[in-house]
């Protein structure tokens, strides 16, 4: 008898006590419908949210200022390796064993990812001023000014 009168009892949160299978369907069956209920609602209440409605908004946006459709579209940014100058070929495929080769990409001078050659000398910002007849001219440079 005290078993029953605990099933009934309500705890101090105001909810019931979920021993009680009858209570405990009737719960999950209000959650259930609840549920249900919100995702039938959903999108008369939060359209504002989706991403659609948006898309809706802005094309009547353009519309009305005489821009085309399609202005404010996401467009997918250009390829970075085929905006490049530096041409990198891809690495060949990896050898099968472990001790095989170390540093593979680095070994062959083809995929090196460090370039070397004549430097850009701009005539306006070089180290030195241009020579003066009768000037001291210093014939190798040892340092490079940074900054």
């Amino acid at each position: 008898m005290t078993d029953e009168s605990q099933d009934k009892i309500v705890n101090r949160t105001g909810k019931t006590n979920e021993k009680n299978p009858v209570t405990f369907d009737r719960i999950c069956k209000e959650v259930i419908l609840r549920d249900e209920l919100l995702r039938r609602n959903w999108s008369r209440k939060y359209e504002h949210l989706s991403g659609d409605f948006f898309k809706k908004v802005l094309a009547e946006e353009c519309k009305k200022e005489g821009f085309p459709a399609d202005t404010f579209q996401y467009k997918p940014p250009d390829d970075a390796i085929k905006r490049s100058p530096i041409l990198l070929k891809p690495s060949p495929s990896i050898p099968r064993t472990t001790s095989g080769m170390i540093g593979l990409r680095s070994s062959h001078p083809q995929y090196n990812l460090e370039f070397t050659g004549r430097w850009y000398i701009s005539p306006k910002q070089t180290i030195e001023p241009p020579v003066e007849p009768d000037e001291f001219h210093v014939r190798q440079q040892r340092f490079i000014f940074l900054g």
